[in-house]
């Protein structure tokens, strides 16, 4: 697929899935406000954010379990073994990767740069960088979604 670039704004320059992982928050906030060829993109990256498989390598009955501190805080996610005890009584599990699921709760600015790091660890690998090319690629894999 081939991007968009963003023509306004701070992100001036650069595509959603850039921005996405640069600025979560704000691509949430700005989402529904776009419009046009530049807004179904936004509307398909929102979707395909809040529908994240779970990488094959991991096995097959695992969850997301997004964990929180007492009072909202988003401490990060990991991937664990569904039948498995919950690792807090504020944590939640997903059969898939919500990005925008912490944002759900308490809005804090933190939440952002802790969800885009555990999925950088998650899904691409804890040395890896977050580039251009690897966001647009991962966001244009159809089948790294749940009903793609």
């Amino acid at each position: 697929m081939q991007w968009s670039v963003l023509p306004f704004s701070e992100h001036k320059g650069k595509t959603l899935p850039e921005i996405l992982v640069r600025d979560i928050d704000w691509f949430f906030w700005m989402q529904p406000k776009l419009y046009g060829r530049i807004g179904e993109e936004a509307e398909d990256l929102a979707r395909k954010a809040r529908a994240i498989k779970i990488p094959a390598s991991f096995g097959k009955n695992v969850e997301i379990e997004y964990r929180f501190e007492m009072g909202d805080r988003f401490c990060g996610f990991g991937i664990v073994e569904a039948g498995e005890a919950h690792n807090s009584r504020w944590s939640t599990r997903l059969p898939y990767l919500d990005l925008y699921w912490p944002f759900r709760r308490n809005y804090d600015k933190r939440t952002g740069g802790i969800m885009i790091r555990d999925f950088r660890r998650h899904y691409f690998g804890k040395n890896k960088r977050l580039t251009k090319e690897r966001c647009e690629t991962f966001f244009s894999n159809r089948r790294n979604f749940i009903g793609a």
